[in-house]
């Protein structure tokens, strides 16, 4: 997946800044990766104080991703221990480990209350982190 592709599947109202990071343990066949993106302060701010209720109009027509790809509903963090494999949930080893700017201290927001993630039950989900001002996406071809 591009940036802009990536970009596009993350939905509207959770407003992305300029970091970016991208790491992929793809192969000619099938793609596993992870990207990030920063959060802007507005968007920061809005989590912060809704809460789980910054999520529940996040599928309207002006808040939604351009792109469809991540689905599910949203919860708060701390995400089950099942999706920890390797020190970080499924995919986004991939992103710690072939990105060089790879931001630090996912896994241990992840285990606590305050950050919020939607996952489908594959190997693909969404987790904004307003802790450490990112949304940080799972991604897969399966």
């Amino acid at each position: 997946m591009n940036r802009s592709l990536q970009r596009g599947s993350v939905p509207q109202k959770i407003q992305t800044g300029w970091f970016y990071a991208n790491g992929s343990c793809s192969r000619f066949l099938s793609h596993q990766g992870a990207f990030a993106f920063s959060l802007s302060d507005q968007a920061v701010a809005a989590i912060k104080s809704q809460g789980i209720g910054f999520f529940t109009d996040i599928d309207d027509s002006a808040n939604q991703a351009t792109r469809s790809y991540f689905d599910g509903d949203w919860k708060e963090t701390p995400v089950p221990t099942s999706f920890f494999s390797d020190g970080l949930p499924l995919n986004l080893y991939c992103g710690r480990e072939h990105s060089w700017a790879w931001p630090r201290g996912i896994p241990e927001v992840l285990k606590r209350p305050g950050s919020f993630y939607q996952w489908s039950g594959s190997l693909r989900g969404m987790f904004v982190l307003p802790e450490l001002g990112l949304v940080v996406g799972s991604s897969s071809d399966r």
